[in-house]
């Protein structure tokens, strides 16, 4: 066989190679960078074949701004990364410093260099001492009349690129533009059909969670499966969102709208980029998440009502049906045998900047505020006020939970003051008495507009006051009987008031109040006789006692003295 012949074999050979290569694009589905593999063979074909030290081929960018090695044989990683990086052929430069490669790719003429140390100002000669080639060969890539890249040899040492070689890389750059042309073309459609793939595990994915009716958190999970990267999903009412995937404080966000408000925030790790695919499925979480949100938006309002309905009838009903209202409770999750106590919290309508948006909030921030309670309170709106039934058995004491859901309102619904009340354990056939008690509290308590928690925690007569409807008349009455008192209290900084509770609380014992106010049992009863002169009552007499017990109580609840 000639040698001839042989060559001509080698090149066949050569060029079915680059075909099966071609070939083998479409099978490798999760192949990330077949183009690139590609060039890689054309450029160690090119060496083996023409004999060259190392080769390059050069594909512009979708601007066709600059030319960046895509495939090469001989050149080390690093020095591509570099060049690629800090030293990319711009396509917008011209004369002396001009690359020959980017003569090539404008012109669409071959372009060679015997020995570059014989070009005077040859603007390339530290990248090529760097590399250490003498001599290189510039063919461009032409498919369809249009140079799409372009085909570099190197060799280490001076070389004259006849004619015979001139026209064998050109031939051998006429096959790879075609090759080129179908590999790019089929690494389109083998991303088309990751895409369409990736597209659909993202709608099975999500729709089943949706399905499955996981919430919110499994919408996070499932997008965080999906991405590779931590997701979070957290409430943002009336945040600045928009439908959009942006990035912000290093991550990646969008809001989730229902209504046109938006009500929620996706937030999503933001290492490196999004791609269109990733884009698409985190605005697809958040359509599913907005339908988790109006579920469990829906699911919520239906136990509001339902929790509402049963509470009315809890606080309202004349000869309460106890046995009924035990089943209804029971239904919906509560078991109310056994004694309860009774919190009420109310909030004018101007102490927060909302005003009548409060009471839509306040429920489920009570549902926060006692979520770690247990037994749970059954919580709900009653007559504009927040009302919470709380089981006797309760880890958490009344009076802690009321103050709570104070914080909690200012906090979350920025309420600037609120008043709490709160009953003793009652049978629950006794709460509609215990709650016009604690409405009764709480009118006298709402005119000093301060937050306040009044824990009546004993039952006594004077507390069938508070269920009057009238509360300017019984601050009328604590003012008749206490005036005197309380202006002497103020003018002299006395405390003829406290050492009364105190004295009263202590069974009228001179010596016990002594002790508990650390002062001299004669002192007590000066006070006393003083207080007695004051509002022309006495002690002794049990008339005046109860007179002086409940205008004490009246007293104390709206805050007076």
């Amino acid at each position: 066989m000639s040698e001839q012949t042989q060559t001509l074999e080698r090149w066949l050979d050569a060029l079915a190679d680059i075909g099966e290569a071609v070939g083998g694009i479409g099978e490798a589905v999760g192949d990330v960078a077949p183009v690139a593999d590609l060039l890689d063979r054309v450029a160690h074909t090119a060496c083996t074949l023409l004999d060259y030290d190392f080769c390059a081929v050069f594909l512009p960018d979708t601007a066709r701004t600059v030319l960046t090695i895509v495939g090469a044989h001989g050149l080390s990683g690093d020095y591509i990364a570099q060049v690629n990086a800090d030293r990319p052929i711009l396509l917008d430069v011209a004369g002396e410093q001009e690359a020959p490669t980017s003569i090539a790719f404008r012109t669409g003429e071959v372009v060679t260099l015997e020995d570059i140390e014989l070009v005077p100002g040859f603007g390339w000669g530290g990248v090529a001492h760097e590399q250490g080639y003498r001599a290189l060969i510039s063919v461009p890539l032409r498919r369809a009349g249009t140079v799409v890249g372009a085909l570099n040899g190197y060799r280490a040492h001076p070389h004259r690129f006849d004619a015979a070689e001139v026209s064998l890389v050109t031939t051998l750059a006429t096959q790879v533009a075609i090759a080129l042309g179908t590999a790019q073309l089929r690494a389109q459609e083998l991303a088309t059909i990751r895409e369409l793939r990736r597209a659909e595990e993202v709608h099975q994915l999500l729709m089943a969670t949706a399905l499955r009716g996981e919430g919110v958190r499994g919408v996070a999970d499932a997008l965080a499966e999906l991405l590779g990267r931590a997701v979070q999903i957290d409430e943002a009412p009336g945040a600045d969102l928009t439908p959009t995937v942006t990035r912000a404080d290093g991550c990646w966000e969008t809001g989730v709208q229902l209504d046109g408000t938006v009500v929620a925030r996706i937030r999503v790790d933001g290492a490196g980029t999004l791609s269109a695919l990733d884009v698409r499925a985190v605005e697809h979480a958040a359509v599913v998440t907005a339908l988790e949100l109006l579920r469990a938006r829906t699911a919520a309002e239906v136990e509001q009502r339902l929790r509402g309905s049963l509470v009315a009838d809890l606080l309202s009903a004349e000869a309460v049906e106890v046995a009924s209202l035990l089943e209804r409770a029971r239904r919906l999750g509560w078991d109310l045998t056994g004694e309860q106590s009774l919190i009420t919290v109310r909030w004018p309508l101007d102490s927060a900047p909302s005003g009548r948006a409060v009471p839509d909030r306040a429920l489920a921030i009570a549902d926060r505020a006692v979520a770690g309670t247990a037994p749970r309170p059954l919580a709900a709106l009653f007559r504009n006020d927040l009302v919470l039934v709380l089981p006797a058995r309760a880890r958490a004491t009344a009076p802690e939970l009321a103050r709570r859901l104070i914080e909690s309102l200012s906090a979350a619904a920025g309420v600037e003051h609120s008043v709490a009340a709160v009953s003793p354990p009652r049978p629950v056939a006794e709460l509609a008495d215990a709650y016009r008690t604690l409405s009764g509290a709480m009118n006298l308590a709402a005119a000093e507009r301060v937050s306040t928690v009044i824990d009546l925690a004993d039952v006594t007569i004077d507390h069938l006051l508070l269920q009057l409807d009238d509360p300017a008349r019984l601050r009328e009455f604590a003012r008749a009987v206490l005036g005197r008192a309380l202006d002497y209290d103020r003018a002299r900084s006395t405390e003829l008031i406290r050492t009364a509770r105190v004295h009263l609380n202590l069974g009228l014992d001179r010596r016990a109040t002594a002790d508990a106010l650390h002062l001299h049992p004669n002192t007590v009863a000066q006070r006393i006789k003083r207080l007695e002169e004051l509002t022309g009552l006495l002690l002794a007499r049990p008339r005046d006692l109860l007179q002086l017990t409940s205008a004490l109580t009246v007293a104390q609840v709206a805050g007076m003295g």
